[in-house]
Order: C-alpha cells, then sequence, then structure tokens
C-alpha cells in the first residue's frame, strides 16, 4: 500500500512540476513575442532536458521501490513457508505421537481379555503403522513443495530486481545521451 501511495505521490509531483515549468516557459516566450523580441529556444530545450530528467527519476523511484516491496513479499513469504513447514513437522510429530499411543493403548485393550485373537490387534497395528508411514510421506511432500516455491520466489525476486536496474541503467544512458 506504501508503495503504490509512494508511487501516486511522486507523479503527481512530476506532473506538477512539469505543468508549472511549462506555464511559466510560455509566458516568458509570449512576453518576449510581444515585446517584439527575438524568441530565445533555449530554455525551451532546457525545460524539456529537465523534465526528462525528472521522469528518468520518477521511473527509477518507481523501479527501485517496487523492488523492495518485491524482496520484502519473498522475505515474508520464505518466512511463512518456513513456519508452515516447521508446524507441519511438529504436526507430524504430533500425529505419530498421538498413533503411537492410541494403537498402544487399542492393542492393551484387546489383549487384556482376549489374549488368543492376537491376530487381529497385530492386524490394527500395521494398517495404523501405514496410516503414519502415509501421513509422513504426505507432509515431507508438502514441505519439499513448499521450499521449492520459496526457492522460485526468491529467484523471481531477484530476476525482476536485475531487470529493474537494467531498465534504469538504460534509461540513465539514454538520458546522458
Amino acid at each position: 500500500m506504501a508503495f503504490a501511495q509512494n508511487t501516486f505521490e511522486n507523479g503527481i509531483e512530476v506532473l506538477k512540476s512539469h505543468a508549472e515549468n511549462t506555464r511559466t516557459l510560455w509566458r516568458e516566450q509570449a512576453e518576449q513575442v510581444q515585446q517584439r523580441q527575438q524568441v530565445d529556444w533555449q530554455p525551451v530545450v532546457n525545460n524539456a532536458i529537465a523534465a526528462q530528467e525528472r521522469n528518468v527519476h520518477y521511473a527509477q523511484s518507481v523501479v527501485e521501490n517496487g523492488a523492495e516491496v518485491l524482496k520484502s513479499h519473498v522475505r515474508s513469504s520464505r518466512d511463512l513457508m518456513q513456519t508452515l513447514a516447521e508446524q507441519a513437522r511438529k504436526q507430524q510429530e504430533a500425529f505419530q505421537t498421538l498413533a503411537r499411543e492410541s494403537v498402544d493403548t487399542y492393542v492393551d485393550f484387546l489383549f487384556a481379555p482376549f489374549a488368543y485373537y492376537r491376530q487381529a490387534p497385530d492386524t490394527a497395528e500395521s494398517i495404523a503403522w501405514q496410516g503414519v508411514e502415509t501421513a509422513q510421506k504426505i507432509t515431507r511432500q508438502g514441505i519439499d513443495a513448499a521450499h521449492k516455491a520459496s526457492r522460485q520466489g526468491v529467484e523471481a525476486a531477484q530476476k525482476a530486481t536485475r531487470q529493474g536496474q537494467q531498465a534504469a541503467e538504460k534509461a540513465t544512458d539514454t538520458m546522458t545521451k
């Protein structure tokens, strides 16, 4: 939001400056014409050059501020992804503990009165452990996807920053020529 507001305010200031300089220049030229003096075009050229310099400065500030906003968003996204990955790991550990305790309790419950039905609890335990392993696999895949998305975001921000800097350099080079 601050980026958009800053860009808008800077754009308004550049436009006001252009308008005021143009108004002043036209007044001066009109006075010279009324006084039947030869019109001096050097102020017009100087005004155009100054306007171009203001435009370049404005464009550079937009690119630089945009790159900073993008970097900030990438950092925030990376931090969020790391937090999510950590929470997923904690949830996985909690689920494993809960599953293990549930299975142990269930097995103990079944073995107490019905010791000869040993095969049924073994099967239930096996199924429960398969569920735990499946949950672990899914969690690992989620963490891998989060890391990949974070890396891609950082790469995109770096690319955008380089492109912005290149554009600013080209604009500056064009100005100096």
